[in-house]
């Protein structure tokens, strides 16, 4: 997928086009899934969690402040909170597309 291309909120993937991406990023995944696996709070991660989303452009500002922590001590507190936010929106991410919106600003009335 080009970067022009990558939507500025991954959500709105349909499973497939998810799926289709995990493929085109492994070396993404490979290279984020074990430093992530060292920065998150239990559970770990499991083996299809969507590390390679560190790698796109929604998620840089994330990646850089994640980069050089070699544990979760070593992160700043917001940072270990968005991170924690991350792990919680997108652990089913190539899963399913349900309970996504749980993530999503609250509707005005």
């Amino acid at each position: 997928m080009d970067a022009h291309q990558f939507p500025f909120d991954p959500r709105t993937l349909n499973l497939d086009e998810r799926r289709a991406m995990a493929g085109e990023l492994q070396a993404a995944q490979a290279r984020w899934h074990p430093r992530l696996q060292r920065l998150v709070e239990p559970p770990a991660l499991e083996p299809d969690f969507p590390a390679f989303l560190m790698a796109t452009p929604p998620f840089a500002e994330l990646a850089r402040r994640l980069d050089g922590a070699a544990g979760r001590a070593q992160l700043p507190a917001a940072a270990a909170d968005e991170l924690d936010w991350f792990v919680a929106a997108f652990r089913d991410y190539l899963r399913s597309c349900d309970g996504e919106d749980a993530f999503a600003l609250p509707q005005a009335r």
